[in-house]
Order: structure tokens, then sequence, then C-alpha cells
């Protein structure tokens, strides 16, 4: 898990201005020093670098944490060497909700910051140096799309993320608190443009597994170099390096901050077994049909559910007997094929069989869902990269070239020989983004009709929205993969899948599934069941997902127009 920073650097113009001002003003020890670099040692497990660089420098947001106790005095000391920065009420000292803080800024430009909290427990690390220095708590990372960023960080890296809005939320690991910001949003409290700044950051980390972890699911491309220096990578531009230190596993506990810890392992109701064996069933099945498929998806469903959201205990109890119950009517999906070694030239082969399903629309993109939940899990386990799952899963992707139903959307009686070049989707223009692509899914949902007979055929009205929910979430973490490009090429079949499933009868439109106000995904009573459609545990995932792209302020209604699919679930 993530402990703290142990490291930054940062750009700037001028090796001997910054060594005026953080050794000189602030009394940093200088732990090295070269004509180009220069590195500051503020506490025992932290280094603060900066490397000299002919060009133009964004200035970046920083925050030291310093003792409660010890704030006042600290900063008369610091008020006689530096300009504090003042509100517009022309105060310099911020009283929030759980402690103080105060900014200044140095000779570039960079925007710091010493706050105090007083919930923090003292004693646990010493002050450092004449400001009292305990740990660096913030670093700013302004990005153009910070809800994408801090979910990445949160699935990738392990970080927790609290305080979020549409703008701002901090992704915090042990005393790391990572302040991702839109570029759009303005520091505090002078209202300073929050440009990206040219900075690298080492986050300590506590052993080889956790670093394994993040190793399996970075994109090859995204790695920089990877050896004694630790694992160097890069992130929504910025460069980021992880290496094994000897601070802390408990610090978070310690210091009583709260729970910002990756190390929660899977909860046992859920445990790792659900991955291999869903894996396992996806291939198995996949090697019947791919509608056979959806129990293995399930499976995947439900383990990553459980790991990359805060779930009440009885939604895992009910995601575990749920599973359980889909196993029991096909136990011969779930036996372990014979031991063989893993081939990781087989990913290739994955990405290749995905293709047509990302530039042909078929079975309401259940190519794509099966597929990238299989991916995702071969991702996580390189080490499942046989043959035999590999083969079951490329069999599966293949088998949505042959359309089951074809009289699939309401008035079409064949949609596999539409002219696509005769269809116009102005009015579902292209996502933009994620956060786009998720919110406008979701919106779908505001009219839900149950699945019906019409003019003598049925049709899944309601099926064909749950899955433009799981297909919209497949791209989505196709790209969070780093498959940006194959997410891109999959955009216009989801746009061309929204467009069909608003075909309905002008008699039913006035027609549609309510649900309590407080309805919620969550919700214990509809864990409590059991169903025979896999799709009761896939939508909620799908779903839950897709929320966190979406501004807070729309979710509690957008989740309760999921809740109109979930109350039509068997």
């Amino acid at each position: 898990m993530i402990t703290h920073f142990a490291g930054l650097k940062l750009k700037t113009v001028s090796i001997q201005g910054v060594k005026q001002f953080y050794n000189g003003l602030l009394h940093f020890p200088v732990a090295s020093e070269s004509e180009v670099e220069i590195v500051f040692q503020p506490t025992p497990d932290f280094t603060l670098a900066f490397e000299e660089a002919y060009e133009p420098i964004a200035p970046a947001h920083i925050a030291f944490e310093v003792p409660y106790s010890q704030f006042e005095s600290l900063i008369q000391k610091l008020a006689e060497q530096v300009p504090l920065l003042k509100w517009p009420d022309g105060e310099v000292v911020e009283r929030f909700e759980s402690g103080v803080n105060v900014y200044f800024k140095d000779g570039d430009g960079n925007l710091l910051e010493f706050i105090a909290h007083d919930d923090l427990k003292e004693g646990v690390l010493a002050p450092n140096g004449t400001y009292g220095v305990l740990y660096l708590r913030e670093v700013g990372l302004p990005v153009e799309d910070p809800i994408a960023a801090r979910l990445w960080m949160k699935r990738t890296l392990g970080l927790t993320i609290a305080k979020e809005s549409e703008q701002f939320a901090f992704a915090i690991g042990g005393t790391a608190h990572a302040v991702v910001v839109s570029t759009k949003r303005k520091w505090i409290p002078i209202s300073m443009y929050a440009l990206a700044p040219p900075l690298e950051i080492t986050y300590g980390v506590t052993d080889e597994r956790f670093l394994d972890r993040v190793r399996s699911t970075l994109d090859r491309r995204m790695i920089v170099s990877d050896n004694e220096d630790g694992l160097h990578f890069r992130m929504y531009g910025y460069s980021i390096r992880m290496k094994i230190t000897s601070f802390p596993k408990d610090i978070a506990a310690r210091l009583n901050l709260p729970s910002a810890i990756e190390g929660k392992e899977v909860n046992s109701v859920i445990s790792d077994r659900y991955l291999e064996d869903g894996l396992t069933a996806l291939s198995r099945g996949g090697e019947v049909g791919w509608f056979e498929g959806h129990v293995g998806g399930a499976y995947l469903a439900a383990y990553y559910m459980q790991k990359e959201l805060d779930l009440p205990q009885d939604v895992l109890q009910g995601l575990a007997a749920n599973c359980l119950h889909l196993r029991s009517q096909h136990e011969d999906w779930f036996e372990p094929y014979p031991p063989e070694p893993a081939q990781p030239e087989l990913m290739n082969q994955l990405i290749e069989g995905l293709l047509p399903n990302l530039t042909n629309l078929s079975t309401s993109g259940h190519g794509v869902t099966l597929a990238v939940l299989g991916l995702k899990a071969l991702r996580d386990r390189p080490d499942l990269l046989m043959p035999s799952i590999v083969r079951g899963i490329l069999k599966l992707m293949e088998d949505p070239a042959v359309e089951h139903k074809l009289a699939r959307y309401y008035g079409i009686e064949d949609y596999t020989q539409l002219d696509l070049a005769e269809i116009s989707l102005s009015e579902i223009p292209p996502y933009r983004d994620a956060s786009d692509l998720a919110c406008r899914a979701l919106s779908e949902l505001e009219h839900v009709l149950p699945d019906q007979h019409v003019e003598g055929k049925y049709y899944f009205f309601a099926g064909e929205l749950e899955h433009g929910i799981t297909h919209a979430h497949a791209l989505i973490e196709l790209e969070r993969l780093g498959y940006a490009q194959l997410a891109k090429l999959g955009q216009s079949n989801h746009r061309l899948q929204m467009k069909l499933n608003r075909l309905k009868p002008q008699a039913l439109l006035n027609q549609g599934v309510q649900v309590p106000e407080e309805a919620s995904i969550t919700d214990s009573a509809y864990w409590g069941k059991r169903y025979e459609d896999p799709h009761a545990i896939k939508v909620p995932y799908a779903a839950l997902a897709l929320l966190q792209y979406v501004p807070p302020e729309q979710r509690e209604n957008m989740e309760r127009d999921v809740c109109k699919l979930l109350s039509l679930m068997k």
C-alpha cells in the first residue's frame, strides 16, 4: 500500500534562488547539490528536489503538515521570513472545520502551505527543523478530467477518495493527499490558475506485492522504468515513481487520519478465488456460446464490485449468495483447466479478437462487455494467461458475429441489415470523455419500460437499457486499461445502441417503472433475494462504477433511475 510522499521533484529557473528560499529561509537541510539539481531533506522520510530548466514553469501547490499545538508560534516565525498570502477579507490564517493553514510562495511562484489539524495525534512523528514539519501532506495535480483521474488513481493505485466534487477531490494513501483538481478551478486563496506543473512524485509503498499489483494494471506503454530505483510510470501527464520504504504501514491509524490505506484485503466473503473461478466459467461458458459467458461475467463483476467499492456487509453477502446460486446451476463451468504455463503473448490475441466487436454492434455489445471483464481479470492475473482460458474467451468474442435475435429493437425486423451510412446519430453527439459517456448512458434510464409483448413479438425494453449501461462501463474500463483508441472505436456502436434503444411504441410512452425516492443500489432488500439472471450482479456493478464519473449533485437521481432496472430483475 501507499504510505507517504517519499519524494517530490520540481523544476526551477534558479538553483541558487531555491537554495536561498528553502535552505536560507525555511532552513530545510541540503542533502545534495550540483550545477543542475539541488535536493532538500525536510524530514528523514521525504526529499524535495529542484531541477534547473531553461523553460517557462507552471507553479505547483504543495502543503506541509505541522503540529497544531505549535501552529501559532511557527507562523509568527514564518511571517518574519516570507510574506504570507492574504484572503479576500485580508486575513492570512484560515480556520476550517478540522484545523488551520497559511499560504505563501517561493521564488518560482509555487504555492506553498503550512497546514495543521486538531485531530492529528501528535508524538507519532517527530517535528523537523525550525518549522516543525511532520510530513508533506498535499501535492496538487490539476487535470482536465478530475473525475476520471481520481477514479483511475483509486482503482490502479489503491487510493481512497475524499471530499469529492465535480472539480475537486483528495486521493489519499497513508499521509499522502494528492489534490486532484480541474484545470478550470483556481487555487485559493489568491485565485491562481491551476496549471499542470512539471513534477515527479515518489510514493513510498510497503512491499513488492503491492508493486506487482500496480504493475499488472498498468499499460506497458505507461511504464518509464522498473528497476532498483522503483516503478516509474506516467499518469495523466505526471511522472510517478513508487519505491519500497520502511515508513510505518499503519501510519494513518496511528496519526488518527481518516482511513486512507489501500491495504484493505479482499473481504473474506468475496475472496481472490472469485477472480479465478470467474475466468474459468467465462471461458468454459464461452466455449458453449456467448450467452453462456454471463455466469462467469457475473462472478468477475462481483469480485471487482467488492474490490473497487466500499460496500455494506449485507451487499457482500448478497453478492456471494447470488454467485453461489448461479454456480449451482452450472457447476461444470467452474471445473479448473489442467495447469498450463502462462503465455503473455496471448494478450495480443485477445485484443485482436475484441476488434470485430468494436467495429460492429452485435448482441447489444456483449462481445465487448464480457470480453473486457475477462481482459481486466487477466491484466490483474497474468499468470492465468493460459491457452485454455484464452481459447474460451476468444470463442465467446467470435460468437456475437452470429446474431441470435435479429428483431432486437422495436420496429426493426433485422437490425443487422441496417445501412449505417444512412443512419444519423446527430441527436447523440460523440462523447467528450468518460464522464460524458457515463452521464449520458445513465440518463437513458429516466424512462424505463418493462420487457413485454408488442404486436405478437417480445421486446426486452428494460433489458436493452441494461446493456447500454454495461456496454458504456466496458468502454470506459477499456480506456482505463490503456486502450484509449480501441475504446474510442467502440463509442460509435454505443451511440447507435442508444438510438435504437429509444425506439418504443407510441402507445407505451406514458408508461414507465417507478421506484421510491429513497431507492438505492445497495438496498439490503435487493441483495437479500436470489436471482436467475446474471445481470442482477453485472448491472449494479457497471452502474456503481459509472456513477463515480457523474458529478456528485446528479448521482442521487441517476442512482434512483438505475433502481428502476433493478426492480425488474428476476
